[in-house]
């Protein structure tokens, strides 16, 4: 994976990894919808009357599960999972138990015997009961439950998602794009309750886990190594570093193959220790090909550098970016994502 020419930096290792680490966990905490402050799973009685007298942490709602695997009545499948030492399938349940008066029922939204509602939003296919309004909607594409309005998104065929509907006719569609894990945390993106980020390229990733890529100096997609934004200004910086460094004498008017990863160009470029730039689109994103070094020969022609120059031994210069203003990231409030699951 390629980093900004910043990432080259000298600094103490182990506790700039322990900082970013914490920061990462933090991140992927603040974006998880569910409200976590409290550390009791069972029903909570709160001083508030109403719908919020019932409830756990996860959610407020009168409805309890039945869990199908123990036979045993949770608040929700999180607090099942917290207990057990196996998970629950939220779409196994079969039975709730109303939270009001205790009667045990099939799913539905209203209790048989004391006729209160259960929950304001209820989906028979996902078994979801929730009082707050996050404006969940079912997507039948998705085949889940999703938060953030039905009206703010709409479901892509080929990508297999909800997306924002400013991203209709506006992005590269990967087919079945989110049915797969996050490349950084390796978490499903799919029934994620983290929101996502959309690079260029297509490939999904966790927004927290793009955040910490970004700080600590990746500009690459983790998957296929595109640049996941604009690297105009770097390259510009790099264009002038080039030009004041002079090569030795020996590796001057060298020629490599090179593969760029942001066009998929493979052409011969100039051979440069501060990076290898592609013609076509003007990237230093690129990737150094199979072979020698190359150099012209009288009548032009690109031959193997040891054709014309005795081998002294001496080891060609390795291509690093030196130390330069890293990319930078787009600004969270211009972040495409994806709508999330309601668990």
């Amino acid at each position: 994976m390629l980093k900004t020419p910043a990432a080259f930096q000298r600094r103490d290792s182990r506790a700039e990894d322990g900082k970013l680490g914490q920061r990462f966990v933090r991140r992927k905490k603040e974006s998880r919808m569910e409200d976590d402050q409290s550390s009791d799973s069972s029903v909570e009685e709160l001083p508030a009357g109403g719908s919020e007298r019932y409830g756990c942490k996860h959610y407020r709602r009168k409805a309890r599960l039945v869990a199908p695997c123990c036979d045993k009545v949770y608040p929700c499948r999180f607090c099942h999972d917290e207990v057990e030492d196996h998970q629950l399938d939220r779409k196994t349940v079969r039975e709730v138990v109303c939270a009001a008066c205790g009667h045990r029922q099939g799913i539905l939204q209203t209790c048989t015997n004391c006729d209160i509602v259960l929950a304001q939003y209820f989906c028979a296919v996902c078994r979801l009961y929730d009082d707050e309004d996050k404006k969940q909607y079912h997507c039948s594409g998705c085949g889940i439950c999703r938060v953030g309005g039905r009206d703010l998104f709409y479901h892509c065929d080929i990508c297999d998602m909800c997306l924002p509907n400013n991203l209709r006719d506006n992005h590269k569609c990967v087919e079945k794009a989110s049915r797969t894990n996050c490349a950084v945390c390796m978490e499903d993106i799919h029934t994620s309750r983290i929101s996502s980020h959309i690079p260029p390229c297509g490939h999904m990733i966790h927004k927290p886990c793009f955040r910490m890529l970004v700080d600590r100096g990746y500009y690459a997609c983790p998957t296929c190594n595109v640049a996941m934004f604009k690297m105009d200004s770097v390259w510009s910086k790099l264009d002038q570093e080039v030009a004041e460094t002079q090569m030795p004498e020996r590796y001057q008017n060298c020629y490599a193959k090179i593969l760029c990863n942001d066009c998929q160009t493979k052409s011969v470029a100039p051979f440069h220790i501060i990076g290898l730039k592609c013609g076509g689109c003007g990237s230093y994103n690129t990737a150094r090909g199979d072979g020698p070094l190359y150099k012209r020969n009288a009548k032009g022609e690109l031959v193997p550098f040891s054709e014309l120059d005795d081998d002294d031994g001496e080891p060609e210069p390795v291509v690093q970016p030196p130390p330069a203003a890293p990319a930078p990231a787009p600004a969270p409030a211009d972040e495409p994502a994806d709508a999330e699951e309601q668990h």
